[in-house]
């Protein structure tokens, strides 16, 4: 399927608000970054507002009028949105698109843990790779306020070659997704290294941005050739300059050695707490 703007306009119309900011996402992520960071913005608006109807705590009419709202802001932003701009044109285009490597970026800040700024996180990772030098060799694929459907599902459909989820970790050494309502759901680190074992023909580095996370990557990186974990709790700022600096080098054609070292010294660097934290597990 074409996703240009008036595709988009289309989903507005008949109601698939959701379907609608997804692939606004995609397509300002190619053409424009200003847009692109609004629309990351609309998409947690609305992945609140669905939150609030499956917890009850809104009534329909509430909802409904909250949605109309969302859907007027998404209408806006579309006034910004060229009509030349379009992804998956032709077949040759289409043959790029999969040639690519992806990065999954799977964000998880259920409503019952304190809020990290996962949406500064990504538009540094956006920003690193958009201005890389081998940025036409990624496609980073985003998916927000993860539940473990959610899991199994990008990682059927979108065939990740490298993994990063940002979000919360446990002191007992666990990843935290979202339950069916929104709160905390915590992962136990078997589980998720049995469900790498089954996708590890196609994934070559996992990065595990979340506090107490070494656990989770010791079980991954059984399967996995290259799983960056935290052996503590990491500080916000500090997370997010690893990250940042880390796919500055992923996207200058780095290998995942020297990302993981540049990224601990990129912390070294701000004078800040943290360098040692993250913890690089090779298999």
């Amino acid at each position: 399927m074409k996703i240009n703007k008036s595709t988009i306009q289309e989903l507005i119309i008949e109601g698939k608000t959701e379907k609608a900011i997804e692939m606004l996402l995609t397509l300002v992520g190619k053409y424009d970054m200003e847009i692109h960071n609004s629309s990351i913005m609309l998409a947690s608006r609305y992945s609140s507002l669905k939150k609030d109807k499956m917890r009850g705590v809104i009534s329909d009419s509430e909802a409904k009028l909250n949605e109309n709202r969302i859907n007027f802001a998404l209408t806006q932003m579309l006034t910004d949105v060229k009509t030349s701009w379009e992804i998956g044109e032709s077949p040759i285009q289409n043959e790029n698109e999969r040639s690519k490597k992806t990065i999954l970026f799977l964000a998880a800040n259920p409503q019952d843990t304190q809020p990290i700024r996962l949406d500064k996180e990504i538009r540094e990772i956006e920003e690193g790779l958009r201005r890389s030098e081998k940025r036409e060799v990624f496609k980073l694929v985003q998916k927000w306020a993860v539940r473990i459907p959610d899991l199994r599902r990008a990682f059927l459909d979108e065939k990740p070659n490298i993994i990063h989820f940002s979000g919360h970790g446990s002191s007992y050494g666990r990843i935290i997704l979202e339950d069916e309502i929104g709160n905390s759901k915590e992962i136990p680190p078997k589980a998720i290294g049995n469900l790498f074992s089954l996708f590890k023909d196609d994934i070559e580095c996992v990065l595990l941005n979340a506090c107490y996370s070494e656990s989770q990557a010791q079980e991954i990186a059984k399967y996995i050739p290259f799983v960056i974990g935290m052996n503590d709790a990491i500080p916000d700022r500090a997370a997010i300059e690893f990250s940042s600096a880390f796919y500055d080098a992923i996207g200058n054609g780095k290998d995942i050695e020297f990302a993981f070292r540049l990224a601990q010294i990129s912390i070294e660097l701000l004078d800040i707490t943290g360098d040692d934290i993250p913890v690089l597990i090779m298999k």
